[in-house]
Protein backbone atom coordinates (compact mmCIF):
# COMPACT_ATOMS: atom_id res chain seq x y z
CA UNK A 1 0.00 0.00 0.00
CA UNK A 2 1.32 3.40 -0.97
CA UNK A 3 2.71 5.60 1.83
CA UNK A 4 3.92 9.09 0.92
CA UNK A 5 3.76 12.71 1.99
CA UNK A 6 1.30 15.11 0.39
CA UNK A 7 4.26 17.25 -0.69
CA UNK A 8 5.79 14.32 -2.58
CA UNK A 9 2.55 13.27 -4.24
CA UNK A 10 1.85 16.86 -5.29
CA UNK A 11 5.21 16.93 -7.06
CA UNK A 12 4.56 13.59 -8.80
CA UNK A 13 1.14 14.57 -10.17
CA UNK A 14 1.97 18.22 -10.89
CA UNK A 15 -0.61 19.62 -8.49
CA UNK A 16 -1.14 22.57 -6.20
CA UNK A 17 -1.46 21.69 -2.50
CA UNK A 18 -3.66 23.95 -0.40
CA UNK A 19 -2.69 23.17 3.19
CA UNK A 20 0.02 21.65 5.34
CA UNK A 21 2.16 18.68 4.45
CA UNK A 22 1.38 15.34 6.09
CA UNK A 23 1.65 11.66 5.28
CA UNK A 24 -1.11 9.60 3.73
CA UNK A 25 -1.59 5.84 3.69
CA UNK A 26 -3.44 4.35 0.72
CA UNK A 27 -5.94 5.90 -1.68
CA UNK A 28 -9.68 5.78 -2.29
CA UNK A 29 -12.12 6.94 -4.97
CA UNK A 30 -15.23 6.50 -2.81
CA UNK A 31 -15.90 9.17 -0.18
CA UNK A 32 -18.48 6.93 1.50
CA UNK A 33 -16.00 4.37 2.77
CA UNK A 34 -12.73 6.28 2.84
CA UNK A 35 -10.46 5.53 5.80
CA UNK A 36 -8.56 7.91 8.01
CA UNK A 37 -5.45 9.41 6.34
CA UNK A 38 -6.20 7.99 2.90
CA UNK A 39 -5.83 10.19 -0.18
CA UNK A 40 -9.14 10.75 -1.98
CA UNK A 41 -9.23 11.05 -5.78
CA UNK A 42 -12.26 13.01 -6.97
CA UNK A 43 -13.00 11.18 -10.21
CA UNK A 44 -15.79 12.03 -12.62
CA UNK A 45 -18.20 9.67 -14.35
CA UNK A 46 -21.24 9.91 -16.57
CA UNK A 47 -23.55 10.42 -13.61
CA UNK A 48 -21.33 11.79 -10.84
CA UNK A 49 -18.67 14.39 -10.09
CA UNK A 50 -16.23 13.33 -7.38
CA UNK A 51 -15.26 16.96 -6.75
CA UNK A 52 -18.61 17.48 -5.05
CA UNK A 53 -17.70 14.79 -2.49
CA UNK A 54 -14.31 16.23 -1.51
CA UNK A 55 -15.60 17.94 1.63
CA UNK A 56 -17.37 14.75 2.67
CA UNK A 57 -14.08 12.87 2.31
CA UNK A 58 -12.26 15.46 4.41
CA UNK A 59 -14.95 15.24 7.09
CA UNK A 60 -14.21 11.51 7.28
CA UNK A 61 -10.55 12.38 7.98
CA UNK A 62 -9.08 11.86 4.53
CA UNK A 63 -5.50 13.12 4.44
CA UNK A 64 -6.36 15.25 1.39
CA UNK A 65 -8.41 15.25 -1.81
CA UNK A 66 -7.09 15.34 -5.37
CA UNK A 67 -9.55 17.54 -7.28
CA UNK A 68 -9.68 19.01 -10.79
CA UNK A 69 -12.16 21.90 -10.44
CA UNK A 70 -10.81 25.15 -9.04
CA UNK A 71 -14.00 26.12 -7.20
CA UNK A 72 -13.46 23.20 -4.82
CA UNK A 73 -9.84 24.16 -4.06
CA UNK A 74 -10.19 24.66 -0.31
CA UNK A 75 -7.75 23.76 2.47
CA UNK A 76 -6.91 20.06 2.33
CA UNK A 77 -7.11 19.70 -1.45
CA UNK A 78 -4.58 19.18 -4.24
CA UNK A 79 -5.68 20.81 -7.50
CA UNK A 80 -4.69 19.06 -10.74
CA UNK A 81 -5.75 19.34 -14.38
CA UNK A 82 -7.37 15.89 -14.47
CA UNK A 83 -7.88 13.63 -11.45
CA UNK A 84 -8.06 10.50 -13.64
CA UNK A 85 -4.67 11.25 -15.17
CA UNK A 86 -3.22 12.11 -11.77
CA UNK A 87 -4.34 8.73 -10.40
CA UNK A 88 -2.49 6.98 -13.21
CA UNK A 89 0.63 9.12 -12.79
CA UNK A 90 0.83 8.35 -9.09
CA UNK A 91 0.25 4.62 -9.67
CA UNK A 92 2.97 4.48 -12.30
CA UNK A 93 5.49 6.34 -10.13
CA UNK A 94 4.73 4.12 -7.13
CA UNK A 95 5.12 0.93 -9.16
CA UNK A 96 8.44 2.13 -10.59
CA UNK A 97 9.76 2.75 -7.07
CA UNK A 98 9.40 -0.96 -6.29
CA UNK A 99 11.04 -4.13 -7.61
CA UNK A 100 7.76 -5.93 -8.29
CA UNK A 101 7.51 -7.76 -11.62
CA UNK A 102 4.15 -7.25 -13.31
CA UNK A 103 2.50 -10.10 -15.19
CA UNK A 104 -0.14 -8.55 -17.44
CA UNK A 105 -3.00 -10.70 -18.74
CA UNK A 106 -5.45 -9.85 -21.49
CA UNK A 107 -7.81 -11.75 -23.77
CA UNK A 108 -11.48 -11.97 -24.66
CA UNK A 109 -12.07 -15.00 -22.44
CA UNK A 110 -10.53 -16.58 -19.39
CA UNK A 111 -8.58 -13.63 -17.96
CA UNK A 112 -9.79 -14.15 -14.42
CA UNK A 113 -9.36 -17.92 -14.43
CA UNK A 114 -5.86 -17.56 -15.87
CA UNK A 115 -5.04 -14.92 -13.26
CA UNK A 116 -6.20 -17.25 -10.48
CA UNK A 117 -4.18 -20.16 -11.87
CA UNK A 118 -1.00 -18.06 -12.10
CA UNK A 119 -1.55 -16.56 -8.65
CA UNK A 120 -2.18 -19.98 -7.13
CA UNK A 121 1.11 -21.25 -8.53
CA UNK A 122 3.21 -18.20 -7.65
CA UNK A 123 1.86 -17.91 -4.11
CA UNK A 124 3.45 -21.25 -3.25
CA UNK A 125 6.88 -19.64 -2.94
CA UNK A 126 6.38 -15.89 -3.50
CA UNK A 127 4.58 -12.84 -2.15
CA UNK A 128 2.12 -11.65 -4.78
CA UNK A 129 -0.66 -9.18 -5.48
CA UNK A 130 -3.36 -9.98 -8.02
CA UNK A 131 -6.34 -8.20 -9.51
CA UNK A 132 -9.42 -8.23 -7.31
CA UNK A 133 -12.93 -8.25 -8.76
CA UNK A 134 -13.17 -6.20 -11.95
CA UNK A 135 -10.25 -3.86 -11.16
CA UNK A 136 -8.85 -4.23 -14.67
CA UNK A 137 -9.58 -0.87 -16.31
CA UNK A 138 -8.26 2.71 -16.31
CA UNK A 139 -9.44 3.18 -12.71
CA UNK A 140 -9.13 -0.30 -11.27
CA UNK A 141 -5.63 -1.09 -12.46
CA UNK A 142 -4.05 2.07 -10.98
CA UNK A 143 -5.79 1.29 -7.70
CA UNK A 144 -4.27 -2.20 -7.76
CA UNK A 145 -0.80 -0.79 -8.42
CA UNK A 146 -1.22 1.55 -5.45
CA UNK A 147 -1.79 -1.49 -3.22
CA UNK A 148 1.69 -2.78 -3.94
CA UNK A 149 4.38 -2.75 -1.27
CA UNK A 150 8.05 -3.71 -1.23
CA UNK A 151 7.26 -7.29 -0.17
CA UNK A 152 5.38 -8.08 -3.37
CA UNK A 153 7.61 -9.97 -5.78
CA UNK A 154 4.93 -10.28 -8.46
CA UNK A 155 1.73 -8.50 -9.43
CA UNK A 156 -0.65 -10.58 -11.56
CA UNK A 157 -2.91 -8.05 -13.25
CA UNK A 158 -5.79 -8.35 -15.69
CA UNK A 159 -6.15 -5.77 -18.43
CA UNK A 160 -9.60 -5.34 -19.92
CA UNK A 161 -10.76 -3.02 -22.67
CA UNK A 162 -13.90 -1.91 -24.48
CA UNK A 163 -12.15 0.36 -27.00
CA UNK A 164 -8.79 0.74 -28.75
CA UNK A 165 -5.91 2.34 -26.82
CA UNK A 166 -7.28 1.36 -23.40
CA UNK A 167 -4.77 -1.47 -22.94
CA UNK A 168 -2.04 0.79 -24.30
CA UNK A 169 -2.74 3.18 -21.42
CA UNK A 170 -2.69 0.39 -18.81
CA UNK A 171 0.62 -0.87 -20.16
CA UNK A 172 2.10 2.62 -19.91
CA UNK A 173 1.28 2.64 -16.19
CA UNK A 174 2.41 -0.88 -15.29
CA UNK A 175 5.40 -1.63 -17.55
CA UNK A 176 4.86 -5.42 -17.46
CA UNK A 177 7.71 -7.90 -17.29
CA UNK A 178 5.51 -10.59 -18.86
CA UNK A 179 2.53 -9.93 -21.14
CA UNK A 180 0.14 -12.68 -22.19
CA UNK A 181 -2.69 -12.68 -24.72
CA UNK A 182 -5.01 -15.56 -23.95
CA UNK A 183 -7.21 -15.26 -27.05
CA UNK A 184 -9.30 -12.93 -29.20
CA UNK A 185 -13.02 -13.52 -29.54
CA UNK A 186 -16.29 -11.70 -30.21
CA UNK A 187 -16.58 -9.70 -26.98
CA UNK A 188 -17.20 -5.92 -26.68
CA UNK A 189 -17.69 -5.67 -30.45
CA UNK A 190 -19.56 -2.40 -30.01
CA UNK A 191 -16.30 -0.70 -29.11
CA UNK A 192 -14.02 -2.54 -31.53
CA UNK A 193 -16.37 -2.93 -34.55
CA UNK A 194 -14.73 -6.19 -35.70
CA UNK A 195 -12.81 -9.21 -34.47
CA UNK A 196 -9.71 -7.81 -36.18
CA UNK A 197 -10.16 -4.70 -34.04
CA UNK A 198 -10.36 -6.83 -30.91
CA UNK A 199 -7.14 -8.65 -31.82
CA UNK A 200 -5.21 -5.46 -32.54
CA UNK A 201 -6.37 -3.93 -29.27
CA UNK A 202 -5.23 -7.02 -27.33
CA UNK A 203 -1.87 -6.69 -29.08
CA UNK A 204 -1.36 -3.27 -27.47
CA UNK A 205 -0.19 -5.18 -24.39
CA UNK A 206 2.98 -6.07 -26.34
CA UNK A 207 3.94 -2.59 -27.48
CA UNK A 208 4.70 -0.40 -24.51
CA UNK A 209 7.60 2.03 -24.58
CA UNK A 210 9.50 -0.62 -22.66
CA UNK A 211 8.53 -3.97 -24.21
CA UNK A 212 7.82 -6.94 -21.95
CA UNK A 213 10.75 -9.30 -21.48
CA UNK A 214 8.45 -12.17 -22.44
CA UNK A 215 5.39 -12.29 -24.68
CA UNK A 216 3.22 -15.36 -24.00
CA UNK A 217 1.02 -16.00 -27.05
CA UNK A 218 -1.75 -18.45 -27.93
CA UNK A 219 -0.39 -20.54 -30.81
CA UNK A 220 -3.83 -21.96 -31.57
CA UNK A 221 -5.46 -18.55 -32.02
CA UNK A 222 -6.00 -17.26 -35.56
CA UNK A 223 -4.23 -14.02 -34.60
CA UNK A 224 -1.02 -15.64 -33.36
CA UNK A 225 0.85 -14.39 -36.43
CA UNK A 226 -0.30 -10.81 -35.86
CA UNK A 227 0.73 -10.87 -32.21
CA UNK A 228 4.09 -12.47 -33.00
CA UNK A 229 4.82 -9.55 -35.33
CA UNK A 230 3.74 -7.08 -32.64
CA UNK A 231 6.06 -8.75 -30.10
CA UNK A 232 9.31 -8.58 -32.06
CA UNK A 233 11.07 -6.81 -29.17
CA UNK A 234 10.25 -9.57 -26.67
CA UNK A 235 11.17 -13.23 -26.20
CA UNK A 236 8.14 -15.20 -27.41
CA UNK A 237 6.80 -18.31 -25.67
CA UNK A 238 3.81 -19.92 -27.33
CA UNK A 239 1.21 -22.19 -25.76
CA UNK A 240 -1.65 -24.30 -27.05
CA UNK A 241 -2.93 -27.77 -27.87
CA UNK A 242 -0.90 -27.83 -31.07
CA UNK A 243 2.39 -29.68 -30.61
CA UNK A 244 4.20 -26.89 -32.50
CA UNK A 245 3.68 -24.58 -29.50
CA UNK A 246 6.53 -24.10 -27.03
CA UNK A 247 4.35 -25.50 -24.27
CA UNK A 248 1.39 -27.72 -25.10
CA UNK A 249 -0.90 -30.44 -23.80
CA UNK A 250 -1.47 -33.92 -25.16
CA UNK A 251 -3.44 -37.01 -24.06
CA UNK A 252 -6.33 -34.77 -23.04
CA UNK A 253 -9.27 -36.40 -21.23
CA UNK A 254 -12.38 -34.45 -20.21
CA UNK A 255 -14.47 -35.70 -17.29
CA UNK A 256 -17.63 -34.37 -15.64
CA UNK A 257 -15.73 -32.82 -12.75
CA UNK A 258 -12.07 -32.64 -13.85
CA UNK A 259 -9.71 -32.82 -16.82
CA UNK A 260 -6.42 -34.66 -17.23
CA UNK A 261 -3.57 -34.15 -19.69
CA UNK A 262 0.18 -34.35 -20.13
CA UNK A 263 1.81 -30.93 -20.01
CA UNK A 264 4.73 -30.78 -22.43
CA UNK A 265 7.71 -28.46 -21.92
CA UNK A 266 10.77 -28.15 -24.19
CA UNK A 267 12.91 -30.14 -21.73
CA UNK A 268 10.42 -32.36 -19.86
CA UNK A 269 6.76 -33.13 -19.17
CA UNK A 270 4.35 -33.73 -16.31
CA UNK A 271 0.87 -35.21 -15.85
CA UNK A 272 -1.83 -32.81 -14.65
CA UNK A 273 -5.24 -33.49 -13.11
CA UNK A 274 -7.07 -30.16 -13.33
CA UNK A 275 -10.04 -29.75 -10.96
CA UNK A 276 -11.94 -27.26 -13.15
CA UNK A 277 -14.17 -28.02 -16.11
CA UNK A 278 -13.71 -27.64 -19.84
CA UNK A 279 -11.22 -27.74 -22.67
CA UNK A 280 -10.91 -23.95 -22.53
CA UNK A 281 -9.66 -24.25 -18.95
CA UNK A 282 -7.00 -26.68 -20.11
CA UNK A 283 -5.87 -23.86 -22.38
CA UNK A 284 -5.86 -21.52 -19.38
CA UNK A 285 -3.73 -24.04 -17.48
CA UNK A 286 -1.23 -24.31 -20.36
CA UNK A 287 -1.07 -20.51 -20.52
CA UNK A 288 -0.37 -20.34 -16.79
CA UNK A 289 2.36 -22.96 -17.20
CA UNK A 290 3.95 -20.85 -19.95
CA UNK A 291 4.13 -17.87 -17.60
CA UNK A 292 5.68 -19.96 -14.85
CA UNK A 293 8.12 -21.42 -17.37
CA UNK A 294 9.20 -17.90 -18.35
CA UNK A 295 9.84 -17.20 -14.67
CA UNK A 296 11.94 -20.40 -14.46
CA UNK A 297 9.73 -21.98 -11.82
CA UNK A 298 10.14 -25.75 -11.28
CA UNK A 299 7.58 -28.06 -12.85
CA UNK A 300 6.75 -29.50 -9.42
CA UNK A 301 5.53 -26.04 -8.37
CA UNK A 302 3.51 -25.72 -11.59
CA UNK A 303 1.88 -29.10 -10.99
CA UNK A 304 1.03 -28.28 -7.35
CA UNK A 305 -0.37 -24.89 -8.27
CA UNK A 306 -2.55 -26.10 -11.14
CA UNK A 307 -3.89 -29.13 -9.33
CA UNK A 308 -4.78 -27.23 -6.14
CA UNK A 309 -6.84 -24.50 -7.86
CA UNK A 310 -10.35 -24.13 -6.51
CA UNK A 311 -13.45 -23.59 -8.60
CA UNK A 312 -13.99 -19.86 -9.08
CA UNK A 313 -17.51 -18.71 -8.08
CA UNK A 314 -19.67 -17.99 -11.10
CA UNK A 315 -17.35 -19.75 -13.55
CA UNK A 316 -18.50 -23.28 -14.36
CA UNK A 317 -19.08 -23.79 -10.66
CA UNK A 318 -20.83 -27.07 -9.83
CA UNK A 319 -23.56 -26.57 -7.22
CA UNK A 320 -26.23 -28.69 -5.57
CA UNK A 321 -29.61 -27.78 -7.00
CA UNK A 322 -33.10 -28.28 -5.62
CA UNK A 323 -34.52 -31.79 -6.03
CA UNK A 324 -30.93 -33.12 -6.30
CA UNK A 325 -30.33 -31.53 -9.69
CA UNK A 326 -26.81 -30.46 -10.73
CA UNK A 327 -26.52 -26.71 -11.33
CA UNK A 328 -23.58 -25.23 -13.26
CA UNK A 329 -23.15 -21.61 -12.22
CA UNK A 330 -21.48 -19.74 -15.10
CA UNK A 331 -23.13 -16.40 -14.43
CA UNK A 332 -20.07 -14.18 -13.97
CA UNK A 333 -20.39 -12.97 -17.53
CA UNK A 334 -21.14 -14.17 -21.06
CA UNK A 335 -19.88 -13.75 -24.59
CA UNK A 336 -20.25 -16.10 -27.57
CA UNK A 337 -16.98 -17.95 -27.05
CA UNK A 338 -17.44 -18.64 -23.34
CA UNK A 339 -21.09 -19.56 -23.85
CA UNK A 340 -20.32 -22.10 -26.59
CA UNK A 341 -17.55 -23.57 -24.41
CA UNK A 342 -19.98 -23.98 -21.51
CA UNK A 343 -22.61 -25.54 -23.80
CA UNK A 344 -19.98 -28.03 -24.95
CA UNK A 345 -19.44 -29.13 -21.37
CA UNK A 346 -23.16 -29.39 -20.67
CA UNK A 347 -23.73 -31.42 -23.84
CA UNK A 348 -21.30 -34.12 -22.71
CA UNK A 349 -23.01 -34.64 -19.36
CA UNK A 350 -25.45 -37.47 -18.69
CA UNK A 351 -29.15 -37.03 -17.87
CA UNK A 352 -31.45 -34.22 -19.05
CA UNK A 353 -29.50 -31.08 -19.94
CA UNK A 354 -31.02 -27.60 -19.69
CA UNK A 355 -29.54 -24.25 -20.65
CA UNK A 356 -30.92 -21.21 -18.80
CA UNK A 357 -29.76 -18.24 -20.82
CA UNK A 358 -29.81 -14.44 -20.61
CA UNK A 359 -28.68 -11.88 -23.20
CA UNK A 360 -25.02 -11.42 -24.09
CA UNK A 361 -24.31 -7.69 -24.10
CA UNK A 362 -21.99 -5.32 -26.04
CA UNK A 363 -22.09 -7.27 -29.32
CA UNK A 364 -23.23 -4.34 -31.44
CA UNK A 365 -24.56 -5.08 -34.92
CA UNK A 366 -23.54 -8.73 -34.57
CA UNK A 367 -25.81 -9.32 -31.58
CA UNK A 368 -28.67 -11.08 -33.37
CA UNK A 369 -26.34 -13.34 -35.36
CA UNK A 370 -24.35 -14.22 -32.25
CA UNK A 371 -27.47 -15.10 -30.27
CA UNK A 372 -28.74 -17.21 -33.17
CA UNK A 373 -25.41 -19.04 -33.18
CA UNK A 374 -25.92 -19.99 -29.54
CA UNK A 375 -29.25 -21.60 -30.42
CA UNK A 376 -27.62 -23.63 -33.18
CA UNK A 377 -24.72 -24.59 -30.88
CA UNK A 378 -27.13 -25.80 -28.20
CA UNK A 379 -29.05 -27.84 -30.79
CA UNK A 380 -25.84 -29.35 -32.19
CA UNK A 381 -24.69 -30.26 -28.67
CA UNK A 382 -27.97 -32.18 -28.08
CA UNK A 383 -29.08 -29.91 -25.24
CA UNK A 384 -32.60 -31.00 -24.28
CA UNK A 385 -34.17 -27.71 -23.18
CA UNK A 386 -33.34 -24.01 -23.50
CA UNK A 387 -35.05 -21.53 -21.18
CA UNK A 388 -34.25 -17.90 -21.93
CA UNK A 389 -35.00 -14.28 -21.15
CA UNK A 390 -33.85 -11.00 -22.71
CA UNK A 391 -34.50 -9.20 -25.97
CA UNK A 392 -31.83 -11.05 -27.92
CA UNK A 393 -32.30 -14.58 -26.59
CA UNK A 394 -35.60 -14.86 -28.48
CA UNK A 395 -33.36 -15.42 -31.51
CA UNK A 396 -31.50 -18.15 -29.62
CA UNK A 397 -34.77 -19.91 -28.88
CA UNK A 398 -35.97 -19.60 -32.48
CA UNK A 399 -32.86 -21.37 -33.79
CA UNK A 400 -32.89 -24.02 -31.08
CA UNK A 401 -36.35 -25.34 -31.89
CA UNK A 402 -39.52 -26.56 -30.18
CA UNK A 403 -37.93 -27.30 -26.80
CA UNK A 404 -36.84 -23.69 -26.46
CA UNK A 405 -38.88 -21.39 -24.21
CA UNK A 406 -38.54 -17.60 -24.10
CA UNK A 407 -39.88 -15.35 -21.33
CA UNK A 408 -40.20 -11.60 -21.24
CA UNK A 409 -39.10 -11.30 -17.61
CA UNK A 410 -36.81 -13.24 -15.34
CA UNK A 411 -39.74 -13.69 -12.94
CA UNK A 412 -41.76 -15.50 -15.62
CA UNK A 413 -38.71 -17.60 -16.45
CA UNK A 414 -38.34 -18.62 -12.81
CA UNK A 415 -41.99 -19.61 -12.53
CA UNK A 416 -41.55 -21.99 -15.47
CA UNK A 417 -38.14 -23.24 -14.30
CA UNK A 418 -39.38 -24.10 -10.80
CA UNK A 419 -42.13 -26.24 -12.31
CA UNK A 420 -39.69 -27.84 -14.75
CA UNK A 421 -37.18 -28.88 -12.12
CA UNK A 422 -39.94 -30.18 -9.85
CA UNK A 423 -41.33 -32.46 -12.55
CA UNK A 424 -38.11 -33.52 -14.32
CA UNK A 425 -35.79 -35.97 -12.57
CA UNK A 426 -32.00 -35.87 -12.87
CA UNK A 427 -31.24 -32.60 -14.63
CA UNK A 428 -28.03 -30.71 -15.33
CA UNK A 429 -28.84 -26.99 -15.47
CA UNK A 430 -26.34 -24.51 -16.93
CA UNK A 431 -27.09 -20.87 -16.06
CA UNK A 432 -25.37 -18.32 -18.31
CA UNK A 433 -25.76 -14.63 -19.19
CA UNK A 434 -24.12 -11.21 -19.04
CA UNK A 435 -23.76 -9.52 -15.65
CA UNK A 436 -26.52 -7.02 -16.32
CA UNK A 437 -29.03 -9.84 -16.84
CA UNK A 438 -28.81 -10.75 -13.11
CA UNK A 439 -28.74 -14.48 -13.78
CA UNK A 440 -27.37 -15.01 -10.29
CA UNK A 441 -30.97 -14.55 -9.20
CA UNK A 442 -31.73 -17.83 -10.94
CA UNK A 443 -28.85 -19.50 -9.13
CA UNK A 444 -30.12 -18.25 -5.76
CA UNK A 445 -33.60 -19.69 -6.40
CA UNK A 446 -32.70 -23.14 -7.75
CA UNK A 447 -29.75 -24.14 -5.54
CA UNK A 448 -29.56 -25.32 -1.96
CA UNK A 449 -28.45 -22.40 0.19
Amino acid sequence: MIKLSLKNVTKIIGGDLNGKDKNFFGVSTDSRNIKKNQLFFALKGLNFNGNTFSQAALSRQAAACVIDEKKFHTVGNILVKDAHIALGELASAWKESLNTKVIAITGSNGKTTLKELVANCLSIDSHILCTEGNYNNHIGLPLMLLRLNKEHEYAVLEMGANHPKEIDYLVSLSNPHIAIINNAGPAHLEGFESLDGVAKAKGEILQGNTPPAYAILNYDDRYFGLWREMAVRSDIISFGLDSKATIYAKDVELRNNYSSFKLMFPENSINIKLPILGKHNIMNAIAAAAILYALKKPISLIKNGLESIRTIPGRLQLMNGLYNHCVINDTYNANPTSTIAAIGILGKMDKTNCLVFGDMKELGEQSRLMHESIGRAAKDADIDIVVATGEMTKYTVSKFGPQGYWFKTIGELLDYLHELIRLTPDMNILVKGSRSMQMERVINEITEQ
